[in-house]
């Protein structure tokens, strides 16, 4: 079976994108943006295959884009292999969130009620609202 352009081909920024061969190109402008992070370096005989530092001197020599040509030899100077390092330790600290004394919650009917704040009644019939309205008027007359 050759290599067709439907062919899915698995993207190395991220190894859950299947991206068909003609799009890859498209495809890998967009990804390195989204993983900034990651280093990787383009092959000189194919813009689609990007690898590691480490691993590029080895794909060079094997590429299957290769074709050799007078005058043309490997890239002598290869991007330095990076070596992985220290792992990242996290941030202890001392203050702890459990500890902090309990603290009730937040009742804004209550918070309403002490304070001069006009309130409505909203969904009851029109006698309710109207028996709401006039106690609500005591109560800010009251709290004045």
């Amino acid at each position: 079976m050759s290599a067709g352009p439907d062919d899915l081909v698995v993207c190395p920024y991220d190894r859950s994108h299947r991206i068909r061969r003609v799009r890859m190109a498209n495809h890998l402008s967009r990804c390195a943006k989204s993983h900034p992070s990651v280093k990787l370096f383009t092959c000189p005989y194919n813009s689609t295959h990007l690898y590691t530092a480490a691993n590029m001197r080895n794909h060079v020599i094997e590429c299957p884009n290769y074709l050799p040509q007078e005058g043309c030899v490997l890239p002598s100077v290869f991007p330095p292999a990076e070596e992985p390092g220290p792992p990242e330790i996290p941030n202890e600290t001392e203050e702890d969130w459990d500890a902090e004394p309990p603290v009730p919650t937040y009742n804004p009917n209550i918070h309403c009620e002490n304070k001069p704040i006009i309130r409505s009644l909203q969904g009851a019939p029109r006698a309710a609202r109207r028996a709401f309205r006039e106690k609500e008027r005591k109560r800010i007359m009251d709290i004045i």
